[in-house]
């Protein structure tokens, strides 16, 4: 008889490619980010990307509504998210010319919302949770240990 940790472990973790050096890890192991249309106007210049769980439960409070279903997913690391700014990852990955994205306000607004996200699952107090919260903070202590690692 297999018990739940054997099937856990067996299972498969979906994978997903770093649009900064297109190593391919797991989904769980990188940043999420969204194109984000700001506001009612549909021009482009009203476009930002932003972490996806920091807008996605509370878009519309803030005018914010997702361009589309696409998302881009970066490695934990400073040096990957410039490279993706810089050499054009995240256009490529939403399959459009995106606005110029601050790879140091993007990097921050990240850290906000994993720090934001490790305390409300903390105050939930659920035993359920703890797996995904453990998943969070080793995705923030990578964050944390890439910071001097600059390219």
């Amino acid at each position: 008889m297999t018990t739940a940790t054997e099937v856990a472990s067996n299972m498969h973790a979906p994978m997903r490619t770093c649009v900064g050096c297109r190593a391919v890890r797991p989904q769980a192991e990188l940043l999420r980010s969204k194109l984000f249309h700001v506001g009612t106007d549909e021009s482009a210049d009203k476009e930002q990307v932003l972490p996806d769980q920091s807008v996605r439960t509370c878009a519309k409070r803030h005018g914010l509504r997702a361009s589309s279903g696409r998302s881009a997913y970066v490695c934990p690391a400073r040096a990957c998210m410039e490279r993706a700014a810089r050499r054009g990852g995240f256009a490529r990955a939403f399959a459009r010319k995106t606005p110029p994205v601050d790879p140091a306000a993007l990097w921050s607004a990240h850290g906000e919302v994993l720090a934001g996200m490790i305390d409300l699952l903390n105050r939930s107090g659920g035993t359920a949770a703890a797996p995904r919260v453990q998943r969070l903070a080793a995705l923030a202590t990578a964050m944390r240990a890439a910071v001097g690692r600059v390219s």
